[in-house]
């Protein structure tokens, strides 16, 4: 696939480090390259390694000004030259990992970095609390021989960068595609009638998945549409409860006066003018039949005040005889 961008003539792509969720735009001037390509380019850390993700936009590069060019496609030599760098980072890793149980830091080693250039080596951790890791650095320098960072990161990030794959069956979000971490609430999962255990919406990083955010909009949209748990609504039996709602089927299950619980949906709710309209017919059908029943009843009753005459008569009769 020949990425040129057709809007502007050129070729801007975007670019991913390292498995970092946050790629960057390069301009990979006349170099032909298709997604998932290897190329060597330069960052602020140095010149670097990266693997092309897709064609950027015109819009995704308004307001960027001087984009940094692509130096060229990995070529044999520069993957050779990567094997021998990750060896390093290995070793670099247990080296760190070793000093850091040794002083009883809290922090957690997460991924080793060397840059292309091999002038600059990133030691990437997560920490609860703050490190004095002055001694450790020290330490790093030495063995390294070159700049060091130890640069903290959050627990997403290092999902991120060291991949894995989802309750879903499929590779994290975050590894695969995300361009960045939006902010995820427990609201959303609460909104989407999802079950509240921990290990149900929480990722491999600890952290509320981020994938409760790629519906939420929808689910907002129809959640506005039914009344909230605890409002009183008017339903053919009376003014009753919302006691929960479920978004997809757009219905809602509700506590009546004569406490049932019974299962409505939004057509069904009524105005109060519609619910008195409403009794006021059942009310003069009910009145209606009660004056039937009471004819009945007079009938019933005079029919059996006769017999009971007649039989009183018949045993004076008796009596008299």
């Amino acid at each position: 696939m020949d990425m040129e961008n057709q809007g502007s003539g050129k070729s801007f792509i975007w670019v991913r480090f390292n498995n970092n969720p946050t790629p960057y735009i390069f301009d990979a001037r006349d170099i032909k390259l298709k997604k998932d390509d290897l190329v060597v380019v330069e960052t602020e850390n140095g010149k670097t390694t990266g693997r092309v993700l897709t064609l950027a936009k015109d819009a995704d590069i308004e307001g960027l000004g001087d984009i940094k060019p692509v130096l060229r496609k990995a070529s044999r030599e520069d993957l050779e030259k990567l094997q021998r760098l990750k060896e390093k980072e290995k070793e670099y890793f247990n080296y760190c990992q070793e000093r850091i149980e040794a002083r009883g830091l809290p922090m957690k080693l997460s991924r080793v970095e060397q840059t292309f250039d091999e002038k600059k080596v990133i030691f990437y951790f997560v920490a609860e609390t703050r490190v004095d890791f002055r001694e450790l650095l020290k330490e790093l320098v030495k063995k390294c021989r070159t700049r060091i960072e130890l640069r903290q990161i959050g627990a997403r990030q290092e999902a991120a960068m060291i991949g894995g794959v989802g309750a879903c069956g499929r590779e994290l979000c975050c590894t695969k595609f995300l361009r960045g971490f939006q902010r995820i609430s427990l609201k959303m999962a609460k909104d989407q009638s999802m079950n509240l255990n921990p290990g149900k919406i929480s990722g491999l990083c600890g952290k509320l998945k981020c994938c409760l955010a790629y519906e939420q909009e929808a689910y907002s949209d129809l959640i506005e549409t039914l009344p909230k748990p605890g409002k009183k609504v008017y339903l053919e039996q009376g003014l009753c409860s919302v006691v929960s709602i479920n978004v997809m089927n757009q219905s809602f299950i509700a506590k009546t006066p004569d406490r049932r619980f019974v299962k409505a949906s939004v057509s069904d709710i009524l105005t109060e003018q519609e619910y008195l309209e409403l009794t006021e017919g059942i009310s003069e059908i009910d009145h209606s039949e009660e004056a039937i029943v009471d004819k009945d009843v007079g009938k019933t009753d005079t029919k059996e005040k006769k017999s009971k005459k007649r039989s009183s008569r018949k045993k004076r009769k008796k009596r008299r005889k």
